[in-house]
Order: C-alpha cells, then structure tokens, then sequence
C-alpha cells in the first residue's frame, strides 16, 4: 500500500484537492465512417505542431480503491524534451517530471529524486502499475499513433475515442473538445485513459 502509493506522497501529501473533481464534458458524437482527407487535413495539422505547452489539472482515480488524487499540472513539449509541473494553489511546485532523451527524472518538492529510463518505467517503479505514459504527449494534442485501435472520430476529423494494449492490459482513450470554441487547430480539452483499474483524466484550460 505504501510503496504503491508513493507517486502520490510527492504529489499530494496533504493537497488532495477536496471537492475539485474533473467534470466529464458532455458525450460527443462519433464514427467510423468520418472522410478521411477531413481526418488526414487535422493531423497533417498536428504534425506540425512542434512544440506547445498547457496548463490544466490532472486527476488519477483508482477505481478499485475508490481513491481519486488531483492536482494542478504545468506541462512543456519540445522535440527531444518535456517538463512536468504539478502543483497546487496554496502549496506550491510538489513535484517536476523530466522526460528526455536520457530517461525520465522525477524531483519531489524535498529535492528526493527517482530515475528510469522511461517515463513508463518510472511509473512502473512507483505506482507498481503499467500506465501507458510514453505516447501521451501525442495523445493529449489529438494525434494519432500505430499504437492506437478501433480508433473513431468526431465529424471534424479529431479523435473521439480509442484503445490501447499495454503491458497486457487493455485501456480505453476517450478525447473531449470544447466545440463552443473557434481554433485554428483543435486541440482537446479534455483526454481520458481508463482500465480495469485507473482512471486518469487531464482537463485542459490553456493551450499555448
């Protein structure tokens, strides 16, 4: 229970943000069956995308338990690196994920540090689970991936919802977008994984 749970003695000791839980945007329409020049316009889009970051909260369920830990997340996309902030309003940074090419480093807010060599693998370590980390950074702009299966889309050509198996666990992708909004490029506003055990959503509320 301890060492399961030390991802979150980073994170939310004593943060736990009460009565802040992330609200499911309304259920969107989807198919299989959307044109696929619309499909391949948006993620030609997406490609060039090079760098972005957002600002948002994360909220990590665990279902089984049910036990929810949310936190506020400041997360920063380049090439060949990724810099993760959560925090939250009255505390402060609580900790700092690195992703790069070298591995993947996360420092607590008292400086203690855990390494491996993949963001997956760090996971791993601290949650005990498997959680498919390594692609989310394309995930959580809209973007496809090979990994991805029975892949729907809403009318506009944006993900709507998929599946991914990992380390022998299958999980559910399902992407929300604010259609009240007018972008140049539609991004999500809201992304969320789901298996048999976890729930993890990500609420975004600035793109930059």
């Amino acid at each position: 229970m301890i060492q399961r749970r030390i991802f979150w003695v980073y994170l939310v000791t004593v943060t736990l943000l009460s009565g802040c839980a992330l609200p499911t945007p309304p259920e969107q329409r989807s198919s299989t069956q959307v044109n696929q020049q619309v499909i391949k316009a948006h993620q030609q889009q997406l490609e060039q995308l090079q760098q972005w970051s957002l600002s948002g909260r994360m909220a990590i369920i665990q279902k089984k338990k049910e036990e929810r830990d949310s936190f506020y997340i400041n997360w920063a996309y380049l090439p060949h690196q990724q810099i993760i902030r959560f925090s939250h309003p009255l505390k402060g940074q609580l900790a700092k994920l690195t992703i790069d090419d070298s591995g993947a480093l996360l420092v607590g807010s008292d400086n203690e540090e855990r390494w491996a060599p993949s963001a997956d693998a760090l996971l791993y370590q601290i949650l005990g689970a498997s959680v498919p980390f390594e692609q989310l950074h394309n995930w959580v702009i809209g973007k496809k991936t090979v990994a991805l299966k029975a892949v729907r889309y809403h009318n506009d050509g944006t993900l709507s919802q998929s599946r991914v198996f990992n380390q022998g666990q299958d999980w559910q992708i399902n992407w929300f977008y604010d259609q009240s909004k007018s972008q140049t490029l539609t991004l999500p506003e809201q992304i969320h994984l789901e298996s048999s055990n976890l729930l993890i959503k990500v609420q975004v509320n600035q793109w930059q």
